[in-house]
Order: C-alpha cells, then sequence, then structure tokens
C-alpha cells in the first residue's frame, strides 16, 4: 500500500497538481484505505505547522524579499566584481560569488535563481558569453542559497530531527565555500576552452570602494547568523533581527524602499510561505501514515541489509536521495524522506548535522535535474530558454555538485568543524 500511495503522490505531481494538494489527497486516500478515520488528516495537518520556530521561514523569505529590492544586489555585484572579475571568465565568477554573498540574505535557491536570472544572464549574453552557459551557471549557482545559512531546507530538517538549527547552520558554510570554488573551477574550464573575456583589471581602490558600499549589506546576514551561532537569539527571533535591519537599510537609510513597495514584497512573502506551508501539512500527513506503517525502518532494513560496507552504504543513501530530490519538492523530500533514512544513518554513526548537509547537498542537485528540476525552470523561464538547451552546460556544473557532495558524505570534518 505504501508504494501505491508514493506512486500516486508522484503521478499527481507528474500531472502538474501542486506538490501541498498531492501530498494531502495521497495521504488522506492512504488512511481511508487503511481504516484510518480521515478526521485525522486536519488534525495532523495543523500539528505539522504548529511550531513557533516555523515562523523563521516567512521571516527569513521577506528579509530576502527586502535586501533583493534595495540596492543591496548592485553594491554585492559591484563587490564581486571588484573581487574576481579580473579573471579569466570574470563574469561568470562575478556570478558565483555574488550567488554567495546573497544565500546569506534569502535561504531560498529559486528567489537567487529568479533575481540573478534577471541580473545575469542579459549581462553576460552583452559580454559574448553563450546564453545557454550565462544560464547553466546562474542556476546552479543559486543553489548555494540553501547550503550556505541561513538556508530555509536546514530549518525544515531541524525542525523535523529535532536537530539544533544553529549547528546546521555552522555546519552549512565550509560545503557552501566548497561549493562555490567547485562552480568557479568548472567556469575557469569553460573560460578557457572558449576565450570568454576579463570582466575588468584588478584595482585596489576599486575594491575598497566597493567594500565600503557593501558593508552594511554584508553586516546585516552576519549579524543575524551570527546572533543565532553565538545562541544569542533563536532561530525565530535571528530572522526577526533581519527582518528589522532590513527594513531600517532600505526605509531610512537609503530610501530604496516605500511603504507600498513593503506592502508588494509582504504580499509576495505571504504567497511563498502559503506554498511552503501546504508542503509542510501536506507532509505531515503522508510523513504520519508512512510511520504508522513503520515504513522507515523497513526501507532501513531493507538498504542496510543489501551490504554492510559503510561506502556502499553511503553511496546507496546519496543515490536514493538523488533520485528523490529528482522528484519532490525540497521541503516535501526533508520532512517525507529524512525519517525514512535517518534510522539507517544512526545505525552506521553518521553525526545528524553531518546527514542534514549531505540532504542539502543532494535536494540542491535535485533542484536542478528535471523533470522538477525547480530552480533550472526558474532560470529557464525567465530567460525563454529550454531545459534541454542549458543542460549542455548544466550537466558539468552538476558534475561540480556532485564531486563537492562526495567530499562532505566522506569527509565529515568538513562540516563537523
Amino acid at each position: 500500500m505504501a508504494w501505491v500511495v508514493i506512486l500516486l503522490l508522484l503521478g499527481l505531481i507528474f500531472i502538474g497538481m501542486p506538490i501541498g494538494f498531492a501530498l494531502m489527497i495521497s495521504a488522506t486516500l492512504a488512511m481511508a484505505i487503511s481504516g484510518v478515520d480521515v478526521i485525522m488528516a486536519p488534525i495532523q495537518m495543523f500539528s505539522g505547522v504548529d511550531k513557533v520556530v516555523l515562523l523563521a521561514i516567512p521571516l527569513f523569505i521577506f528579509m530576502g524579499e527586502l535586501m533583493g529590492a534595495t540596492s543591496i544586489s548592485d553594491r554585492i555585484i559591484e563587490l564581486a566584481r571588484a573581487l574576481v572579475g579580473w579573471m579569466r571568465g570574470g563574469l561568470a565568477h562575478v556570478n558565483v560569488v555574488t550567488s554567495m554573498f546573497m544565500a546569506e540574505m534569502s535561504g531560498s535557491a529559486v528567489a537567487d535563481a529568479a533575481v540573478m536570472s534577471k541580473i545575469f544572464v542579459p549581462s553576460m549574453e552583452k559580454q559574448g558569453y553563450p546564453k545557454t552557459f550565462a544560464a547553466a551557471v546562474t542556476a546552479t549557482s543559486a543553489t548555494l542559497g540553501i547550503i550556505i545559512p541561513p538556508s530555509i531546507p536546514m530549518l525544515l530538517y531541524g525542525v523535523t530531527t529535532n536537530t539544533s538549527i544553529k549547528d546546521l547552520f555552522v555546519a552549512g558554510i565550509v560545503p557552501g565555500i566548497l561549493l562555490g570554488i567547485a562552480f568557479m573551477i568548472t567556469s575557469y574550464i569553460f573560460a578557457l576552452r572558449e576565450g570568454h573575456p576579463v570582466d575588468e583589471r584588478f584595482e585596489f581602490g576599486r575594491l575598497g570602494t566597493a567594500f565600503v558600499g557593501a558593508l552594511v549589506p554584508l553586516l546585516i546576514p552576519v549579524f543575524v547568523v551570527g546572533g543565532l551561532i553565538g545562541g544569542f537569539v533563536t532561530p525565530t527571533e535571528a530572522s526577526a533581527v533581519g527582518v528589522v535591519a532590513a527594513l531600517v537599510f532600505g526605509l531610512v537609510l537609503k530610501h530604496d524602499l516605500t511603504a507600498a513597495k513593503v506592502y508588494e514584497l509582504g504580499a509576495a512573502t505571504v504567497r511563498q510561505t502559503a506554498v511552503v506551508m501546504m508542503i509542510i501539512a501536506g507532509s505531515a500527513v503522508l510523513g504520519q501514515y508512512l510511520a504508522n506503517e513503520q515504513i522507515p525502518q523497513k526501507i532501513a532494513e531493507g538498504l542496510g541489509g543489501l551490504t554492510d560496507n559503510y561506502v556502499l552504504r553511503m553511496l546507496l543513501i546519496n543515490v536514493f536521495l538523488l533520485f528523490l530530490g529528482m522528484f519532490l519538492h525540497a521541503s516535501a523530500a526533508i520532512i517525507v524522506v529524512v525519517p525514512m533514512l535517518l534510522p539507517l544513518s544512526q545505525q552506521m554513526g553518521i553525526d545528524p548535522v553531518h546527514f542534514g548537509i549531505i540532504v542539502c547537498l543532494n535536494l540542491g542537485i535535485g533542484q536542478q535535474t528535471p523533470p522538477v528540476a525547480s530552480v533550472l525552470l526558474t532560470v529557464c523561464s525567465s530567460t525563454g530558454l529550454k531545459i534541454e538547451q542549458v543542460m549542455g552546460y548544466c550537466k558539468w556544473f552538476i558534475l561540480a555538485m556532485f564531486i563537492t557532495l562526495m567530499i562532505v558524505s566522506f569527509v565529515p570534518a568538513v562540516t563537523l568543524h
């Protein structure tokens, strides 16, 4: 019956039904067939979202929206150009470094992709880069938004597994930097092969001016995440501090925002939050059904029974996560799939924090791979390109992501530092 439910879920998603509704329908149908009173479904939905820490999700989204609507993105791009624009293929490196900075502010890869695709793809195309290459760099580097803190998937993982969100945020810093370097190496290889141009010469004076201009925007996420890591604030309080700081910067210091604009951004935040919360509510129902049927334990036993070798087990976990990441939204995958694999990871002695970063990296790759490919689709819709056109370049950046995933999987010190 569990496999029927999962196939029904994937079928509903495949025909275009919103993931939250697909989760609710498949889980409620499974409950009815199993003889469970379906009145428990709405109760389970409510309990799934009735957690104070989940308030951090709309607040982090709102903080990202506010900072994206101000001159912050321009200041950060200018700093990135001063830092790495002198390299061969400079604008591609600027794209990656900007995404690393922007990842500190939104926690959402899709949001970063939507903003960056409008800025970088046209400008890279003007400088002679293939449009498909520009789209591939933009899409894959946006994945840094869920690895470098603050990260909404990490927050959901922490809530789902009762793992310290602070520890998860700390653990994501080094893998995020490694992933950014992997993207820059890949871009540099293409720059040498295709003769991509240098953006501009390196100048210390320009770097200093750009750094001063971007200092305040960069300090906002540093204080937010730093306050959380230091134990001064909870995740919800940290996100609230970020919202207030972004409002002060946009409304008072730089006058980039107006009351009407803040209202518009608030409405966009509500829409994004509704999507995430529907997924969480639906996942809570499906997760409860799977738990009642002891599916997580059975999957752990099944995967564990295939081999006793630690390396092979780790590879099996990664393959399983990569496959599911191709079909499920990151939020749904974390809430539904992580409880299935957590027992096996604990048997293997994998630290929950380490496992959380492995999960996020796998799901980041899933955001670039069809049929779901949420981030890649966002960039393609913004640029008018087709997925198959972009995949020619994108596959090599996905390979860079996979290499980083293997390093993080088999070198726990990268995350547990």
